[in-house]
């Protein structure tokens, strides 16, 4: 991704989010299959719910074991990305936990 201006919050904030997010399944947990970079339109971001404006890149996401689609500032799908692997090596090969 080649511009990264992120959210107005701070990263522990953001990574707080997704973990809270990724728990209760408003984000999936699953490998981005098809990803997308874009300007921004104004519409909230999954991750840390704030609005992507027109100056900031948007990355829109097609995750394949939920079929979900997300959107995410550029610096807040790091975050999930991340926050995801970790997620599936704790869970054991990407099985979630019951």
């Amino acid at each position: 991704m080649s511009l990264t201006i992120g959210p107005p919050m701070d990263r522990d904030l953001v990574q707080e989010l997704v973990r809270l997010r990724l728990k209760d399944n408003r984000l999936p947990e699953g490998h981005a299959v098809g990803l997308r970079e874009t300007t921004g339109n104004g519409r909230p971001c999954d991750a840390c719910g704030e609005p992507i404006d027109r100056k900031q890149r948007a990355v829109l996401a097609m995750v394949s074991r939920e079929w979900m689609s997300v959107r995410f500032h550029v610096d807040c799908y790091k975050v999930w990305d991340a926050e995801r692997l970790a997620l599936s090596e704790m869970n054991g090969a990407g099985r979630r936990s019951q």
